[in-house]
């Protein structure tokens, strides 16, 4: 923070472009400009498309700078919120649907056995981090072992007792033979947790589909006791069964359970090796002393309660997530939490946000056929990032991001430039006019293939962003560039960050408190620099739109009544932050009170920290079986067909497969030996401290940063030496970079650091330095899962030495 401050490359002025030409390369020839002018050009620019709003893209991940509230104003629905191409894709949909919060985290309070898979969580990367190393920590030293199963041996297999090297894409087949382990081998699952938390008991009919009650349209299950089946939620159920095949009126019927657990025994750990080159014996090893270490049916007493006490956890993100079938990938490792029953248990897995009573109370609720249906931030939920459950109705593309085409999809951020760039080819009869951007980097960070984010962006006539300073992104498209003011230049309230005023999505979860606090102004901007959140609000006045604009604020963040904005004018943004704090914490507090008190530290009790048991007894079952999966499959296909185009359902099925990246088939055929695999770095976040010194001497020092790594008994084959100058080819780029050979990374694979490659004169210290991974992605519609819309990171990769 403190380098970006004083960065003397920062932005401090409005720009304007006046080179009419974009492109990457391309001199904006940067003419610095007054407030003034910038909003009313703006403004000018924004009222061309009210009549349309559609043809409006506003991206809004990161700092927010007011852009959410002024979208929804203008009222587009094409208000994109994930960072990045594959940020949140299954992750966040499968917690909403199968744990109720939006993001996952180990406990480390009570942790003894820890599986991460693609994943770094207290390590390197992931939300909270700062909070979560010495969580992780303390866990190690009290005695909690963690295992790693990723392709490159990096910064968590380093503090792990044992790295697994696995071919990368093959994360769905590690788990499917981890649960067949578990369940047929050894017997390990959780019981009278599937039988009242999940779906597990409730009766499948042979077309793959409830069993239901012609009366009331209700699942059934099978109570042994009285041999006769009721619905799930009869109060004369005596018992449910699990497991068997029962004639119920005519129909034969399964319980979900059986289902799985005859599913699971397809999948042998000797079937798993051969896809994941991970030893047979090791996958029965792990799943042993991981189920053995769930300890199912002990409990532990907290705060004078007693909860169930199960000390494992397989955690994962972004790896498993980014593949083409990469939901079944991460469906399969939520799945093994599940079915231990510790999912928001003493130390499980917990799901960040899921449950909080204090300033204010939210929750998880239950609803349709008795499953979890909305997430405890329902708005964030609804709004930003929907549930997998229960899905939407497939139609007709109408926006730009074809969410319409993928029913079960969090969001569509790899959909916009494939079908900005062909509208027609997906029945849409617009394009985009104008975007609005936060200082992040689209075109490198977001998107993948250079040339189609280039297509992509460059087709929209206006655009406008801010900037810390003058990115790829910056110089090549916008038309209007904004200066932020640093962290220390500003006053922020927390609650503007998630646009609803929640502020626990990310948090640490467990037995830690909740913390708010408001972030004071510590020194002035320079002359005329100004509150991103205050531009919105002018742009908002200048279209007239005032009251929208402050009616929208008052809908999506949590004002009491008394504290609601004044929809007839603008309010200060000392005012706005006011009443932020006033709505949180009592009339008697405010803007002036925060800043006397600093941090506010409110308790979290033990049902908040683990809402488990909470929700199995408010009838909140947590899915094994997803059943309407295949009806949303044949609900689409039904669209697709009237569309004449062809689509790939495999992925719309009930229980977990292994469905490999389309570069397993590529390998045998080309050029194309080796699998490209991105990794995250400790120190950096993303491109925002790329261009930080201290950060880039850290990177320069250090021989697995901007190098790429290949595998040392590949590298010499390949006649490749230890800081020899290589090509690395994908399908889309060839790029050329240095070679750091280790055997700390699978022989397939090709690992590439951090978030680098910059070529922008805004950046000039980390210029030319490592490789930028994203563009060298092919990003086609073939290459994106059907479910999530995550694009492949799997990117067939050709090494070769550079000669000369």
């Amino acid at each position: 923070g403190l380098m970006a401050h004083y960065n003397p490359n920062r932005v401090k002025t409005p720009l304007k472009r006046t080179n009419p030409q974009k492109g990457v390369g391309v001199d904006p020839k940067w003419q610095e400009i007054s407030y003034e002018e910038a909003i009313n050009t703006v403004a000018e620019k924004l009222r061309t498309v009210l009549d349309d709003p559609r043809k409006l893209h506003a991206y809004c991940w990161g700092y927010d700078c007011g852009l959410p509230a002024l979208a929804v104003s203008i009222g587009t629905p094409h208000i994109q919120f994930a960072g990045a191409h594959e940020c949140g894709k299954a992750v966040h949909p499968i917690e909403h649907m199968a744990a109720g919060g939006f993001h996952q985290q180990t406990d480390f309070h009570y942790c003894n056995y820890a599986i991460y898979v693609g994943t770094q969580g207290g390590v390197a990367a992931r939300s909270a981090f700062t909070h979560l190393v010495k969580d992780f920590a303390d866990a190690r030293a009290r005695g909690m072992r963690l295992v790693v199963v990723d392709p490159v041996g990096g910064y968590a297999a380093a503090k792990a007792d044992e790295w697994v090297p696995i071919r990368p894409g093959t994360d769905a087949a590690f788990a499917l033979a981890f649960m067949n382990v578990l369940i047929n081998d050894l017997g390990i699952y959780d019981a009278q947790f599937l039988k009242k938390g999940s779906n597990g008991a409730y009766l499948v009919a042979e077309d793959g589909y409830y069993l239901r009650d012609t009366a009331s349209g209700k699942p059934m299950v099978f109570d042994p006791v009285d041999g006769k089946a009721k619905t799930y939620d009869d109060p004369a159920v005596k018992d449910r069964a699990l497991e068997g095949s029962y004639l119920v009126g005519g129909n034969t019927a399964m319980p979900a359970f059986e289902l799985v657990k005859r599913h699971m025994a397809k999948h042998s750990p000797e079937w798993a090796e051969e896809i994941t080159t991970v030893p047979a014996a090791t996958i029965r090893r792990l799943a042993k002393e991981f189920g053995t270490a769930a300890q199912i049916g002990s409990t532990i007493q907290l705060e004078g309660r007693e909860f169930p006490f199960r000390p494992v956890s397989v955690d994962w993100a972004r790896g498993p997530q980014g593949h083409k079938h990469g939901f079944h990938h991460s469906w399969a490792l939520k799945l093994i939490n599940i079915l231990v029953g510790n999912v928001n248990m003493p130390g499980g897995i917990l799901s960040t946000g899921a449950m909080g009573k204090n300033p204010f109370q939210w929750g998880p609720e239950g609803g349709i056929d008795g499953m979890l249906t909305h997430a405890g931030w329902a708005p964030i939920a609804k709004l930003q990032i929907p549930s997998s459950f229960p899905g939407r109705t497939p139609a007709k593309p109408e926006r730009m991001d074809l969410l319409e085409l993928f029913p079960l999809a969090g969001h569509g951020t790899t959909l916009f430039p494939i079908a900005a760039s062909d509208p027609e080819k997906f029945g849409l009869d617009y394009k985009f006019e104008v975007a609005m951007h936060t200082p992040s980097n689209l075109i490198m960070s977001t998107y993948a293939d250079l040339k189609l984010a280039e297509k992509f962006y460059g087709s929209i006539p206006f655009v406008v962003g801010y900037a810390t300073e003058l990115n790829e992104t910056n110089e090549a498209f916008d038309d209007i560039v904004l200066p932020l003011p640093s962290y220390l230049e500003r006053q922020d309230a927390g609650a503007t960050q998630t646009f609803d005023g929640m502020y626990s999505l990310l948090s640490p979860v467990g037995q830690d408190d909740w913390y708010y606090q408001i972030r004071p102004k510590i020194v002035e901007p320079p002359p005329g620099v100004r509150h991103p959140f205050e531009i919105s609000m002018d742009i908002a006045e200048k279209l007239g739109m005032t009251s929208q604009f402050n009616k929208v604020l008052n809908q999506t963040i949590r004002f009491s009544d008394s504290q609601k904005l004044d929809t007839t004018r603008k309010p200060t943004l000392n005012e706005f932050h006011d009443k932020i704090i006033r709505s949180m914490f009592g009339p008697e507090t405010g803007v002036e009170w925060a800043k006397e008190h600093g941090v506010v530290r409110i308790h979290r009790d033990a049902e908040e920290s683990y809402p488990g048991p909470y929700m199995a007894a408010n009838g909140m079952r947590l899915p094994i079986y997803l059943e309407h999966f295949p009806r949303k499959g044949e609900e689409l296909e039904e669209v697709i067909q009237g569309m004449g185009m062809e689509w790939d359902y495999s992925d719309y099925a009930a229980l977990p497969e292994f469905m490999p990246c389309d570069v397993f088939e590529g390998r045998k055929k080309g050029k194309f030996d080796l699998v490209g695999v991105h990794y995250k770095l400790a120190f950096v976040y993303g491109h925002y401290s790329n261009e930080n010194p201290w950060i880039d001497e850290i990177c320069e020092r250090t021989p697995y940063t901007y190098p790429v790594l290949i595998n040392e008994d590949v590298g010499k084959k390949k006649g490749i030496k230890d800081g020899d100058d290589i090509w690395l080819e994908t399908p889309v780029r060839k790029v050329k970079a240095v070679a750091k050979l280790t055997q700390c990374i699978h022989p397939e694979a090709v690992g590439i650091a951090g978030h680098f490659g910059h070529w922008a004169k805004g950046m000039p210290i980390s210029k030319g330095k490592g490789v930028a991974y994203n563009p060298l992605l092919p990003h086609t519609l073939e290459a994106i899962d059907k479910v999530s819309t995550a694009l492949d990171n799997c990117v067939p990769i050709r090494v070769s030495k550079v000669e000369g």
